[in-house]
C-alpha cells in the first residue's frame, strides 16, 4: 500500500492518528478538525488514495457546499462539487452555500450498489458543519451504518456546528496551524504577513480582488453614518464572509502592533497609524464584533443592517 499521506506537509498528529488506524484495521468514519486552510481537503484526497481508491474511480464520491437556491439541483450537484477537487488550491465557499439534502439522497441512492470486492469506497464531504438540517439528519442513518467497504471522510473547519450526533460517530482527527517554515514550504513566494499559518487563507487573501477595498474601508474608519449607508449598500452582495474576515484580519493586526508584536505586513503603514488612532480596548472590541458578526451569518440575518450596524462602529 502507497503511503500518500506522507506528502503532506506538517500535521503529524493527524497522520500518526490515521496511520495507526490503518494498520489496527479499524476504518471508521473520521472528521478532520482544524482551522481553514491547513490541509484538511488535501488530506481526505490522500487517504483516499492511500485507500486503494483512486480520485477518478466510481468509488470515490466528493460532496461539498453549493448554492442553496440552485436550480435543477440533481443535474448540478456534480458539476458544482468539482470545484472542491485537488487540482484547485484555492475553494471559495460563499456565505450562502450548504450541503442541501438533495446531494445527501443523490449519494444514498449511489450507495446502494456495492463497490468492486476487495475494494475501498471513500466518501469525502468538505465542510461538513454546512449540511443543512434536513440533510444532516438524512445522512445521520447513514454514518451509524456505513455500507460495506465504505470509508466516510469529512472536513469541518467549525465541528461545533455539526450534529453531536455526527460528531459522535466519527474518530476526530485534529489538525492544526502550520510553522512558517511549513508555510513556506508549501508558498514559496508569499510571506505569512498576517501570522495565520494557513497556506490556504493566505492563497486566499492574494487571489482575493476585494482585499483593496477593504483596506480602503479600514483607512476611512471611522465612517459617519451616509459614509457607513453608502458602504453597506456597495457591498452588501459581495461575499461578506470574506469582507468582514479581512477586517478582522486588519484590525488584529493592529492589537499585534499595540501588543508590540512585530508583524511584517504590506499593511504595515496603515495599520501603525490606525494603532496610534484607537486604543487597546477598541481594538479587542472591534475583533469581537467582526467575529460575532461572521457567525451571525448562518443565520441569514438584514445583511444590509448586519454591515451598517459593522461599518458604524468601526474606530
Amino acid at each position: 500500500m502507497v503511503d500518500y499521506l506522507e506528502e503532506i506537509v506538517g500535521q503529524e498528529t493527524a497522520k500518526r492518528f490515521v496511520k495507526t488506524a490503518l494498520k489496527k484495521g479499524s476504518l471508521y468514519n473520521f472528521l478532520l478538525t482544524g482551522p481553514k486552510g491547513v490541509g484538511k481537503r488535501i488530506f481526505g484526497f490522500a487517504l483516499a488514495k492511500t485507500l486503494g481508491c483512486p480520485l477518478s474511480s466510481s468509488n470515490f464520491m466528493l460532496l461539498g457546499p453549493i448554492p442553496a437556491k440552485l436550480k435543477e439541483k440533481d443535474d448540478k450537484i456534480h458539476e458544482y462539487s468539482k470545484k472542491y477537487r485537488p487540482e484547485f488550491a484555492v475553494v471559495k465557499v460563499e456565505d450562502r452555500e450548504s450541503i442541501l439534502i438533495e446531494q445527501i439522497r443523490n449519494l444514498i441512492g449511489r450507495l446502494v450498489h456495492m463497490p468492486a470486492e476487495g475494494k475501498k469506497r471513500v466518501v469525502l464531504i468538505i465542510e461538513a458543519d454546512k449540511m443543512t438540517d434536513a440533510a444532516a439528519n438524512c445522512f445521520l442513518k447513514t454514518l451509524e451504518e456505513p455500507p460495506l467497504d465504505t470509508v466516510f471522510i469529512l472536513t469541518s473547519s467549525r465541528p461545533n456546528y455539526l450534529l453531536p450526533t455526527i460528531r459522535s460517530r466519527c474518530q476526530i482527527v485534529p489538525f492544526t496551524y502550520l510553522t512558517d517554515k511549513q508555510v513556506s514550504s508549501i508558498l514559496f513566494d508569499t510571506k505569512d504577513e498576517f501570522l495565520l499559518g494557513s497556506p490556504g487563507e493566505l492563497m486566499n487573501l492574494r487571489e482575493n480582488e476585494l482585499f483593496a477595498r477593504v483596506v480602503a474601508v479600514f483607512k476611512e474608519a471611522p465612517l459617519d453614518a451616509a459614509t457607513a449607508a453608502a458602504r453597506a449598500r456597495e457591498f452588501e452582495r459581495k461575499n461578506l464572509a470574506d469582507f468582514l474576515y479581512q477586517l478582522l484580519l486588519l484590525y488584529r493586526l493592529v492589537l499585534y502592533s499595540k501588543l508590540n508584536i512585530k508583524v511584517e505586513s504590506s499593511c504595515e503603514v496603515v495599520v501603525t497609524e490606525k494603532a496610534k488612532a484607537v486604543n487597546l480596548e477598541e481594538t479587542l472590541k472591534t475583533a469581537l464584533l467582526l467575529n460575532k458578526n461572521i457567525n451571525s451569518l448562518e443565520q441569514n440575518p438584514n445583511r444590509l443592517l448586519l454591515l451598517f450596524n459593522t461599518l458604524i462602529r468601526l474606530p
